[in-house]
């Protein structure tokens, strides 16, 4: 069995938290062995994407563990965002575009979303479909979030 890292930075997850008690699934990145090494590339490229949604700048020298909280951090203001402008509009606003939207979402899903969706699988315990699309991979973050409890 994969080992499968969560962070738990937001203690909104505590049912969650408290369900994994005992597991070796669920690990703080401040304890992990690799944590002080460099950000992997599907970090650095998911923070890149959630920083263009969030308005924020991506520091590029952060290790693994604090790109892990980062990463926790920004989807929190990405969702904070995204209730805030819930039916606004406007251009200059941070709102999510709907992944049916996208332009290129019918382009195969990238690297990063691979990566992350691997991860959210592994942790749901359900088969990642590696030949989908950028908007159904999208599609399928969000869903596994919502069952797994990240970026709540």
């Amino acid at each position: 069995m994969p080992i499968v890292i969560k962070s738990t930075m937001d203690k909104t997850n505590n049912q969650q938290d408290d369900n994994l008690k005992g597991s070796n699934t669920v690990k703080n990145p401040d304890d992990w062995k690799t944590g002080d090494e460099p950000m992997t590339g599907a970090q650095k490229s998911y923070l890149h994407t959630l920083a263009d949604t969030t308005g924020e700048d991506v520091d590029e020298n952060l290790t693994k563990a604090e790109a892990a909280k980062k990463i926790d951090e920004l989807q929190k203001a990405r969702n904070d965002n995204s209730s805030q402008s819930n039916g606004n509009n406007d251009e200059n606003s941070n709102a999510i575009k709907d992944p049916d939207d996208w332009k290129t979402g019918d382009e195969p899903m990238t690297g990063a979303q691979a990566s992350y969706l691997k991860t959210l699988s592994d942790e749901a315990g359900e088969q990642l479909d590696e030949n989908i699309t950028k908007a159904e991979a999208s599609k399928k973050i969000d869903e596994l979030q919502q069952k797994t409890g990240r970026g709540q």
